[in-house]
C-alpha cells in the first residue's frame, strides 16, 4: 500500500489525469465506443475547468494552510533550554556561480528567512539545516547554512541535518540526534505544516508550528480573474493532491 502511494505521490498530477482521460476517450472512439468516449473527453474538461480556475484550489491549499497560525514568542514557554528551530529541506542547487543564498530554491529562502526571524526572537536558539545531496556533493544542509551565514547569523548558531532527504527521514535523523523532549519549533511551509507535524508528533515530538511561504494569501485579490484558467492554479492543486497523499501515507 505504501509503495502504491509513493508512486501515486509522483504521478498523480492534474494533466496527467486529463492526458490519460483524453488517451482512454480516444481508444473508446477508435472502438466505436462513442458515448463512453464523450463521458471521458467531458470528465477531462471538467477536471480542467475545475483545477485550472482558482475557487476550488484555492479553497482547498486555503484549508491545509489555515489549520495552524504562523509562529508567536508565545507559543515558547521556555527560555532556560536551548530551542531547536528546524528549517525543513526543499530544494537547491550547486551553482559555484552564485553566492549560497541564491543557490537555495525560493522556496527554501523563505524558510530560512523565517528560521532566522525566529531564531532571533528565541535568544537562546540554534539553527538546524536539513537536507542532503543525491549526488554525495556539498549537501543542501550545508548551502543552507552559508546562506544563513550571509545573512547574518553567527555560525555556532547554526547545526545541520546532512543526511535526510524526506521529512520522515528527518523526523528519524532528528530524533536520533537530538532530545525529543527538547523545545522544537518547525519551519516548513504552511500547505506542508499538517502532514509534517502528524509524523513529528507520530515519533514522540512536539514541535511548534511555523509555517511560511503561504500560497493563499487574504490580501486584496483580482476577483475578475479567478475564472480565468492558468497553470498556477494547476500547480496549487498539485501540492494539495500531493500533501493529501502524503498525510495518507503518514496515517498509515
Amino acid at each position: 500500500m505504501l509503495s502504491i502511494l509513493n508512486a501515486l505521490k509522483g504521478q498523480l498530477t492534474v494533466l496527467n489525469a486529463i492526458v490519460g482521460l483524453l488517451i482512454l476517450a480516444f481508444v473508446f472512439y477508435r472502438y466505436k465506443k462513442t458515448t463512453t468516449a464523450r463521458w471521458l473527453a467531458a470528465m477531462a474538461v471538467l477536471i480542467y475547468l475545475v483545477c485550472a480556475t482558482a475557487y476550488l484550489p484555492n479553497y482547498l491549499a486555503d484549508q491545509l494552510e489555515r489549520k495552524y497560525s504562523p509562529f508567536k514568542l508565545s507559543s515558547i514557554t521556555s527560555d532556560t533550554t536551548k530551542t531547536l528551530v528546524l528549517v525543513l529541506g526543499s530544494g537547491y542547487t550547486l551553482d559555484k556561480r552564485l553566492p549560497a543564498n541564491a543557490q537555495i530554491g525560493l522556496c527554501a529562502l523563505g524558510r530560512l528567512t523565517e528560521g532566522i526571524r525566529i531564531h532571533r526572537l528565541i535568544k537562546n536558539s540554534v539553527i538546524i539545516c536539513s537536507g542532503n545531496s543525491p549526488e554525495g556533493l556539498e549537501t543542501q544542509a550545508q548551502v543552507t547554512k552559508r546562506a544563513a551565514i550571509i545573512m547574518g547569523v553567527n555560525a555556532n548558531e547554526l547545526q545541520t541535518l546532512d543526511k535526510p532527504s524526506t521529512t520522515q527521514e528527518e523526523v528519524t535523523e532528528l530524533g536520533r540526534l537530538y532530545n525529543k523532549k527538547q523545545p522544537l519549533v518547525m519551519v516548513t511551509d504552511a500547505i506542508h505544516m499538517p502532514r509534517a507535524i502528524r509524523l513529528f508528533r507520530k515519533e514522540g515530538f512536539n514541535p511548534v508550528p511555523a509555517p511560511t511561504n503561504y500560497k493563499v494569501n487574504e490580501g486584496p485579490q483580482q476577483e475578475g480573474m479567478q475564472w480565468w484558467p492558468s497553470m498556477g492554479n494547476i500547480g496549487l492543486m498539485n501540492y494539495v493532491v500531493h500533501e493529501w497523499l502524503g498525510n495518507l501515507k503518514a496515517a498509515l
